[in-house]
């Protein structure tokens, strides 16, 4: 039954993140998760809207077909960092803490058809991410 709405989300993922700020090259990368799946994404680009940015990726595993991902950052989980930093986050490092998102998501789920649902980043693994990306 799960299988026979994926073409209702992927069109509606298109629908709602349709990926206008693409990245100049597509490159193909690896992550080997504690779950032991190995996905393979593909960065394929960020969707601004209002308050949050979606980064959405496309994600397989060897056996399925790609899928893609939105990891939701908001600014407001953002704003706490920002706030005491005085600064605003660089786009470079709001994509680190998605990626970040990300690689936690495949860690965490046992299944790859869990990693298709996506994730959004709160305020308290924001500061989580940007202590691994040492920002």
């Amino acid at each position: 039954m799960v299988h026979m709405f994926g073409w209702l989300k992927r069109w509606l993922l298109a629908r709602l993140y349709p990926t206008p700020a693409q990245p100049s090259s597509r490159r193909t990368k690896t992550y080997q998760a504690e779950s032991g799946y190995v996905y393979q994404y593909v960065f394929e680009g960020r969707h601004c809207c209002g308050r949050e940015t979606a980064f959405v990726f496309s994600v397989n595993t060897r056996r399925e077909s790609p899928q893609r991902v939105a990891i939701v950052v908001p600014d407001s989980a953002l704003a706490p960092f920002e706030k005491e930093s005085g600064r605003r986050l660089a786009e470079n490092e709001r994509y680190g803490v998605a990626k970040i998102a990300l690689f936690r998501l495949f860690d965490s789920c046992e299944k790859p058809e869990r990693v298709w649902k996506g994730a959004q980043v709160d305020a308290v693994r924001a500061r989580e991410y940007l202590q691994v990306l040492d920002v």
